[in-house]
């Protein structure tokens, strides 16, 4: 979010100031003369945003990240994540496997968010007329104890089976269990997480798979927000904008059993995931990340069924989609944000592989096409 904040930042043209409460804390009368005279704020979470509106003037616009609404936010606009398709996207993932069971791994506390990429997952699966089982665990949370009845709870299920845990957190906590329980990942159950937080996904063995979320393009949409109330005619409060999921970044918890998993193109995968939406990225910078020449990075992508420049389009293409289902953002500035030179060139492509025109699929999915 803070990159993509940061990049908009330089095309506005804007000084820039960062507090971070985790490295300030949550009292911010240090930094009142600086919110008083700023032209705009972007907050992330509504505790902060409750917590600085004492230090704003009245006009000072504000920008909401990852705040639902609320009463007398004061907010200028806010972006949310589209939680329900994270958890569907997840689903879709699992469900291309074949597997004879799959399994949510549940959270306590309860939280909105977790709960609607709860329900995204299992509505997924139940539509799909496939068997799922939810964990859910204990209010006294402890954690050796929640993980040596996680670990029983997941022996006891039809092998080989697909988990979704809300987050990497909570993926890693259920591959943890798997191990000891000695249920092997990825032969005998295949977990996948959410976020694609790399200090948790990467640092593990095997590496997790995580639906990846478009932060980057959130904090890019929040800025370009707060710079249209600066624009000549102020349009009035926004509703409140969704991002979601843009891919999902693939690693050995999910790779098929009996195959290889090659760490330099789970590399190739990872780079892809995170630099997709980059149109100047090609198949040498891909190759490049994994360390290899062109030809050894392409057999290595041919071995696994693809292409480099097939994976970088199936994931651009996967984030348009999102783009298209969540948001009302005009084709020309969904290809800008998903790694496209042009609208022209997206729609055409967007018809070729998918034989619909991207207005046609977004009607279909639930957005508004306003016809650009």
């Amino acid at each position: 979010m803070l990159r993509g904040i940061a990049v908009a930042a330089g095309k506005f043209d804007w000084t820039l100031e960062i507090i971070d409460p985790a490295l300030t804390g949550n009292d911010f009368r240090s930094f009142a003369k600086m919110l008083g005279e700023a032209d705009g704020i972007i907050v992330r979470l509504k505790e902060n945003c409750q917590l600085l509106r004492p230090f704003l003037r009245d006009d000072t616009p504000m920008v909401g990240l990852d705040i639902r609404t609320f009463p007398d936010s004061g907010l200028w606009a806010t972006l949310v994540p589209d939680n329900g398709k994270i958890g569907a996207m997840a689903a879709e993932e699992l469900l291309t496997k074949g597997l004879k069971c799959y399994a949510l791994v549940s959270a306590f506390p309860k939280r909105y968010w977790g709960e609607a990429r709860d329900r995204g997952f299992l509505e997924r699966i139940r539509a799909a007329g496939s068997d799922v089982r939810v964990y859910e665990p204990h209010e006294a949370w402890r954690a050796v104890v929640e993980q040596e009845a996680l670990g029983r709870w997941l022996a006891a299920l039809p092998r080989p089976f697909g988990l979704f845990a809300r987050n990497d957190v909570f993926a890693r906590f259920a591959l943890d269990a798997c191990k000891s329980s000695g249920i092997g990942v990825p032969d005998d159950a295949m977990i996948i997480g959410a976020d694609n937080d790399e200090g948790l996904c990467l640092y593990c063995s095997p590496t997790l798979t995580s639906v990846q979320i478009d932060h980057e393009g959130a904090g890019r949409r929040a800025a370009e927000a707060l710079q249209g109330y600066f624009g000549k005619v102020r349009p009035a409060r926004m509703a409140a904008m969704r991002f979601g999921p843009c891919g999902v970044a693939r690693r050995a918890s999910t790779n098929a059993a009996g195959t290889e998993y090659d760490l330099r193109l789970a590399a190739g995968l990872d780079f892809i995931a995170s630099h997709s939406d980059n149109a100047f990225i090609g198949a040498g910078d891909v190759a490049a990340a994994m360390g290899l020449g062109r030809r050894q990075a392409e057999r290595l992508f041919h071995a696994a069924g693809t292409s480099i420049r097939r994976k970088l389009e199936e994931t651009r293409l996967a984030h348009v989609k999102s783009l298209l289902a969540t948001t009302n953002l005009p084709l020309r500035r969904i290809a800008s944000e998903c790694g496209f030179y042009s609208g022209i060139y997206l729609s055409g492509l967007f018809r070729k592989r998918l034989g619909v025109s991207p207005g046609a699929w977004r009607r279909s999915h639930g957005g508004t096409d306003d016809g650009n």
